[in-house]
């Protein structure tokens, strides 16, 4: 038999939780909801399976809603025991919701809740249900995400004028207790993920004050430093309940300079903080989830722990239901994103039956984009619409290049999505070539080597950021990347990036293009500069010519500026793809290269994860490389040569 799940209608785990968590965010003692439109769960399912069993057998079906069962077309209530003879059965259970969403579990002799039951929401097709092997047990809630939680005492604790500051030496997102209150003594508590938000409780985003007990347990929140302030004489006792997602790091990466191998360890950490239910954007400030942060979430996951789950969980959340009406996060660009990662991710995993579950809101979300184009046939902002790309000056007076040549490389994802659930991808494919053509005559300048923002406006202006996009999605020949490189990406008179966010792009569009030393630098310089001020994760933006408090300020507040942001964790893919030069060459890594690169590192060593628990390790310095993998279908390329990689043995390579 298999092991027992709870069961619920595909998705309606991830809507569920989703609406939940998006009622979390709180800024100055004000709830924040998100500003577009979520789906919810269907409220009503119905389950169904056939099955055999080879004798009497008591079946009992669990569920919290309002349900009953029908058995070869006799029914009965659920939650009690049902007898049932020997031979061939077909179950079905139908339940209401009023809240939560239709679930249940079953594990009888020879019916068990799984993945092999189908189900519908009493209208359009079934479908196989949705399960998550952490509930697997009757008595579990999958109303409730689980976590993991560790005890976490500060490491230094200072009486201030502001009170008493509790630093717990990095940043965390917890459970904070507090034990020894006296009941009628008020405690302020402000919460900071720098010293000076904790200490300025006017300023501070995040802060509530208790009494009436002589213990808390306060809701899960960011921090580094917490400032309490009471009246009461008796200390307190003060720790943290550190909640976290056990995923396990497959991904290791070392070399001779420990200020990398630190930012690796920083961008590790800052990614599992953000990796909750679903990818976040950050944990203090938003704690929402947004397509673009979660995108490059998507690329890290696969060379941190490659865990295919909460991938798909985001991907499922952020995806909601058709009928659709506004662009994901209202943002055009976060869109076309989601339709990218979702093929990005079938391309990983091999996970063709989610692509077939989910094709018909990824064409419902692209036929969405596709009925907002100008008459040009260029994505463009309409009314409600945030054309976003990155915080930077760029005119967006007309349709912006950077959003068409995403909407191109979208093009391409739905003409593979489309074949790979036997539909005709010649339309997808037609289109993306004409607007290609587009492109190029209406944005490309030639004499300047590079896209300009706008065509229409006459200001000529350009940015990085569609020049990028150009190489990363292998837009221009590469005659053509060259020229960009030299032109735009490495031309200090076009304006620089200040995001981690769109840094990685770069990176990652200058790796491709054989530049692994300057970014290799630029980790150094840019994320290194991060790690040079404390930062124990990765922060929203960071702009190396500010100083000071200078840092923490965005969005207007003075302390707006998220010091742990999941779009920071870059270096990780960077350092896995580039320097360990581990890359899959067809579908879910069934074949894959390695391409190792140490650039300015005279010695390096790692593990890069591959699916179904598999990895690849490297060992490489001036002389000799080592390389073993523990499956076939691996190559390895070095000095102009290819090895083939015995699965389970090491091959050492000496040069």
């Amino acid at each position: 038999m298999k092991q027992a799940k709870w069961i619920w209608y595909n998705g309606d785990f991830e809507l569920y939780h989703s609406m939940k968590l998006h009622t979390r965010r709180e800024e100055f003692g004000c709830e924040y909801p998100p500003f577009w439109a979520m789906s919810a769960p269907y409220p009503n399912a119905s389950f169904g399976k056939a099955y055999h069993s080879d004798e009497e057998d008591t079946v009992h079906i669990i569920t919290p809603h309002k349900a009953y069962v029908t058995i070869d077309n006799v029914r009965h209530p659920v939650n009690t025991d049902i007898r049932v003879p020997a031979g061939d059965h077909a179950v079905r259970v139908c339940m209401l919701a009023t809240e939560g969403f239709p679930c249940l579990y079953v594990n009888s002799k020879y019916l068990v809740s799984d993945e092999t039951w189908l189900t519908d929401h009493l209208a359009g097709k079934a479908v196989p249900v949705g399960c998550d092997p952490a509930y697997t047990q009757p008595t579990d809630d999958p109303r409730i995400f689980k976590f993991a939680y560790e005890h976490c005492d500060p490491v230094k604790v200072t009486q201030t004028e502001a009170g008493v500051l509790y630093d717990f030496g990095r940043e965390m997102y917890s459970v904070l207790r507090i034990e020894g209150a006296e009941a009628d003594a008020a405690i302020r508590v402000t919460y900071g993920e720098s010293r000076e938000e904790a200490l300025d409780y006017p300023e501070a985003l995040i802060k509530e004050s208790v009494s009436g007990q002589t213990s808390y347990s306060l809701a899960p929140r960011a921090f580094r430093y917490i400032c309490i302030l009471t009246e009461q004489k008796k200390p307190l006792s003060v720790w943290a309940e550190y909640e976290y997602l056990p995923l396990e790091d497959r991904a290791t990466f070392q070399c001779n300079r420990r200020s990398v191998n630190k930012i690796w360890d920083i961008c590790a950490y800052t990614l599992h903080l953000n990796s909750r239910e679903f990818y976040l954007d950050g944990i203090k400030r938003d704690r929402w989830v947004w397509s673009g942060d979660a995108y490059q979430s998507y690329m890290a996951n696969r060379y941190l722990y490659f865990d295919p789950a909460i991938t798909k969980r985001t991907i499922i959340a952020l995806l909601g239901k058709p009928p659709y009406i506004q662009h994901i996060n209202n943002i055009n660009d976060y869109s076309m994103y989601l339709i990218i990662g979702a093929y990005e991710y079938y391309f990983a995993t091999g996970d063709k039956q989610f692509i077939e579950i989910y094709y018909d809101r990824l064409k419902a979300l692209y036929d969405f984009i596709n009925g907002r184009l100008d008459d040009a046939g260029y994505v463009y902002g309409m009314p409600g619409d945030w054309v976003f790309i990155d915080w930077s000056d760029m005119d967006k007076g007309g349709a912006l290049c950077a959003e068409q040549i995403l909407l191109w490389q979208c093009r391409n994802a739905m003409a593979a999505l489309s074949e790979l659930v036997g539909l005709d991808g010649n339309s997808y494919r037609k289109a993306a070539d004409k607007l290609k053509r587009n492109i190029m005559r209406d944005y490309w300048r030639e004499d300047r080597g590079a896209f300009v923002d706008c065509y229409t406006t006459g200001r000529e202006n350009v940015t990085r950021h569609a020049n990028i996009f150009a190489i990363m999605y292998d837009f221009v020949s590469e005659k053509r990347a060259r020229k960009i490189v030299r032109c735009v990406l490495e031309n200090d008179e076009i304006t620089h990036i200040t995001t981690p966010y769109f840094e990685f792009f770069e990176l990652n569009a200058l790796c491709k293009m054989g530049k692994l030393r300057y970014a290799q630098k630029k980790i150094e310089s840019y994320w290194g500069g991060m790690v040079a001020l404390g930062a124990t994760s990765i922060w929203e933006e960071y702009i190396p010519e500010h100083e000071g408090i200078q840092h923490y300020g965005m969005y207007g507040m003075k302390y707006g500026c998220s010091l742990c942001h999941a779009w920071g964790g870059g270096p990780i893919y960077l350092l896995g793809r580039y320097c360990m030069g581990v890359y899959p060459t067809s579908v879910a890594y069934k074949t894959f290269a390695v391409e190792p690169n140490r650039g300015l590192y005279k010695h390096m060593e790692g593990t890069v994860p591959l699916p179904e628990g598999h990895t690849v390790s490297i060992k490489m310095d001036a002389h000799t490389c080592t390389v073993t993998a523990t499956r076939a279908g691996g190559i390895l390329i070095l000095g102009g040569k290819t090895y083939d990689l015995p699965a389970g043995e090491a091959l050492t390579v000496t040069y």
